[in-house]
């Protein structure tokens, strides 16, 4: 009996001193390799996915945090669509000087909410807007000084309530001016232009009319600069970035104020919030032209004076589309994910306009061809 069990155990033990054979080893990296690969796709596919969704969500938040940025701030915001360095930057204006014009101390100063004014030669006139106003002519102006909340580098917006009394405009009547840095006037013949920095707009389509109240705006970011009347926009033109003066901001200007009557003066500055940074496998796309940007008013919903219609920001990486919505009221969305070529077909059925719209194309609009400098 033992030498039987021997015997089996001596016949078994050659074939398991030899091992696998190189067929089968080879059979066995095969199946291995074949799972892994498996393996592989399957994570890269989820770990773009993920990539995907967290793109869009923070596009999202920028958004959301641009509409409470102006509901809380009582102020007008933006979102900046920059599709070259693949970055959205949240933008909200804070209103930097406001004055009503109501009174004057012995200083000569008039109280602003923000920052008092020196008037120089200008004087207060019971027939403004509301209330009290300034009248200015000549060289008389109201000096704000040179704080650096009126740098407005990265983005202004200069307002106000305008009466001209000269019934010819032959030459320029500056409503506001901050040398070397920006300016807002009612040029020969009655056309609106502002500057900043070294970019200027002409408002050609429109006259200012002499002795009547009109509510007059000139605003820029990086994206685009506007001139608006009673709250509609008459020009636009590239963005544009005034350097940094000492000098001091003026409601009218040293030598050329405008001969009128001025009322309610608002400056606002832009102020960022987080940059949204997405990689360079995404492109971005977006039916928020000319301005490449998404306003909102003070109220939240989107800005009617920038945009006819809901804005859709689209990211696509790797044929897959994901876009966010805001509608006119400001609400926000997502959609689901969608091949890139399903979208394009969706977009040439519902014919709306999409693409890479970054810059302000000033062969595009006739109306600020001659502005645009």
């Amino acid at each position: 009996m033992l030498n039987a069990l021997n015997l089996s155990t001596s016949v078994a033990s050659p074939r398991a001193a030899r091992g696998l054979s190189l067929m089968e080893l080879l059979a066995v990296m095969l199946i291995l390799s074949v799972l892994m690969s498996f393996s592989a796709a399957v994570y890269w596919r989820t770990a773009r996915s993920f990539k995907e969704q967290g793109a869009a969500s923070e596009v999202d938040v920028a958004l959301r945090q641009a509409k409470n940025s102006a509901i809380t701030a009582n102020a007008p915001a933006f979102v900046e669509i920059d599709t070259k360095t693949n970055r959205i930057i949240p933008w909200v204006y804070k209103t930097v000087g406001l004055w009503h014009f109501e009174d004057r101390n012995s200083y000569g100063q008039t109280t602003g909410a923000y920052h008092h004014a020196t008037m120089r030669g200008a004087i207060l006139y019971n027939d403004g807007k509301i209330g009290k106003c300034a009248r200015l002519k000549g060289g008389d102006s109201i000096d704000a000084g040179g704080d650096p909340d009126f740098d407005c580098e990265d983005g202004g917006y200069l307002e106000a309530y305008v009466r001209p009394l000269s019934y010819t405009f032959v030459s320029d009547h500056f409503i506001f001016s901050k040398k070397g840095a920006y300016h807002f006037k009612i040029g020969v013949g009655g056309v609106l232009e502002g500057s900043a920095g070294n970019k200027a707009l002409k408002a050609p389509s429109y006259r200012m009319v002499p002795g009547r109240w009109t509510k007059i705006a000139f605003g820029w970011d990086r994206q685009s600069t506007r001139i608006m009347v009673d709250d509609g926009v008459v020009a636009i033109g590239p963005g544009s970035k005034p350097p940094l003066t000492s000098e001091s901001l003026l409601i009218g200007h040293d030598s050329s104020s405008i001969e009128g009557l001025i009322d309610e003066a608002r400056v606002m500055s832009a102020s960022p919030g987080n940059t949204v940074h997405l990689g360079r496998t995404f492109a971005i796309q977006h039916t928020a032209a000319p301005w490449s940007a998404v306003h909102f008013s003070p109220d939240g919903n989107l800005d009617m004076r920038y945009h006819a219609g809901p804005v859709t920001i689209t990211i696509t990486q790797d044929n897959r589309a994901r876009s966010i919505n805001v509608s006119m009221l400001g609400l926000v969305s997502r959609s689901e994910v969608e091949k890139s070529s399903e979208l394009k077909e969706r977009q040439a059925v519902e014919g709306k306009p999409r693409g890479n719209l970054t810059l302000f194309n000033e062969k595009a609009d006739p109306a600020t061809k001659d502005g645009a400098k």
